[in-house]
């Protein structure tokens, strides 16, 4: 049976595809899930235009995202926190409270966009990469103080 696949299905094809399974396997897994639509000509064309939409809705996606990202370059975060004498922090700086800076700035992004490969423990000066869209990455210099 030849199908129109919705969704990315391992060992099988990706979204969009048109693939030739077998009956059982259509009728019993893909169609039942909705991972798939019968090959005709009215569901090729709704999927050529779902399609069309999901490109531009991803291109205005990333435009948002460069966008953002040349505004965030030259940003800097400056965070309080209480420190010991050997300018060790009492606890850690994570993604979360580097994501509240931001939102104090002004910037709502999802505390999973921000990569830190472990969380803050030092004072000083720290570069934070900030993930807006898959291919557009921008680095944030969070600046670690003694609250006073």
């Amino acid at each position: 049976m030849e199908l129109i696949l919705l969704k990315d299905v391992d060992k099988v094809g990706l979204k969009g595809d048109i693939v030739r399974v077998s009956d059982g396997f259509a009728r019993n897994y893909l169609l039942p899930r909705a991972l798939a639509l019968r090959s005709t000509r009215a569901n090729a064309k709704f999927v050529e235009e779902h399609k069309e939409r999901l490109l531009k809705k991803r291109a205005k996606e990333k435009s948002w995202a460069q966008t953002k990202a040349e505004e965030l370059k030259n940003l800097k975060l400056i965070l309080e926190a209480n420190a010991g004498e050997s300018d060790k922090l009492y606890g850690s700086v994570t993604s979360e409270d580097i994501r509240q800076a931001l939102l104090e700035k002004g910037y709502k992004i999802d505390k999973k966009h921000i990569r830190l490969e472990e969380p803050i423990r030092t004072l000083g000066s720290h570069v934070v990469t900030v993930e807006l869209y898959p291919q557009v990455k921008v680095s944030v210099t969070v600046e670690v103080i003694r609250k006073s």
